[in-house]
């Protein structure tokens, strides 16, 4: 029933122009390339988990990687083949998976793992810890993991400005003490999502045995400042751009960001 939920909300939503669509969106892919920039390199093979239409699947292929991407909605996985095939792309497999069951993949098979997407939606605890376990699973030792998250502090300022509707005690109430909403009236998104806090991600990870290597407040205080970053000069916006990636990865600052990211290695003796 989750999983519908999910693929149902991304067969109406344009995930590929998400992180492109406008600035503060474009930042989130802006920090996270920036970041895995000093980790990932040219040779390493890539398995992006949840890969939607493919924005980051197809960066790093761009720069030589060989890249699987997967994801549980058919219609990203046929998107990114049919890119695939129209740009004769030859490292660049592609098929639908779910993020908790990746048997159809070998242990030990990636040098990263991309988990950019699949903690959104998993509410049960459990499948949290199965996510990350699959996406361990498949990492070789040593390699490097990045997962992402929607920060639990942001999501309720963030909607209560948007829409009076969500300013309610039951809803602040839900999201605030459990991480999500447990009303199927929800529109799909809600219905399938889970809002983290920074330290409930590090402890996740820390169960798993990955040593963190950094935590970033990937969009920082961007969707605050939404309409006026729209309108600044290209100098304006690369001066902002530039300070917010000289200050992501300040631990104050995770809080208030839309999303976060969390990179970290995968132990040697990892299970």
């Amino acid at each position: 029933m989750q999983n519908q939920k999910v693929v149902r909300y991304y067969d109406s939503y344009d995930e590929a122009s998400r992180l492109t669509s406008d600035r503060a969106r474009r930042l989130e892919f802006i920090t996270t390339t920036r970041i895995l920039e000093k980790y990932i390199h040219e040779a390493a093979a890539i398995f992006d988990v949840a890969a939607g239409s493919g924005v980051y699947t197809f960066y790093y292929a761009d720069k030589g990687n060989a890249v699987t991407a997967v994801d549980i909605t058919p219609k990203h996985a046929a998107l990114i083949q049919k890119r695939i095939e129209r740009d004769a792309y030859r490292n660049v497999p592609a098929q639908v998976a779910d993020a908790t069951d990746l048997s159809g993949f070998a242990s030990e098979l990636f040098d990263v793992v991309l988990c950019l997407g699949p903690l959104y939606h998993l509410q049960n605890p459990e499948a949290q810890r199965q996510c990350i376990r699959e996406c361990l699973r498949v990492l070789k030792p040593g390699g490097l993991l990045a997962a992402a998250y929607i920060n639990r502090s942001f999501i309720i300022p963030h909607l209560a400005g948007q829409a009076p509707e969500y300013l309610n005690r039951e809803f602040i109430t839900s999201v605030q003490h459990q991480g999500y909403v447990d009303s199927d009236d929800q529109a799909d998104f809600f219905a399938s999502a889970y809002f983290h806090t920074p330290e409930e991600v590090e402890a996740l990870l820390a169960e798993e045995q990955v040593e963190k290597l950094t935590h970033v407040a990937t969009d920082g205080c961007a969707f605050f400042m939404r309409e006026q970053m729209n309108q600044w000069s290209e100098e304006q916006y690369q001066i902002w751009a530039d300070y917010h990636l000289s200050t992501c990865e300040e631990r104050t600052l995770l809080g208030y960001s839309n999303h976060g990211l969390y990179v970290g290695r995968k132990a040697i003796s990892s299970r």
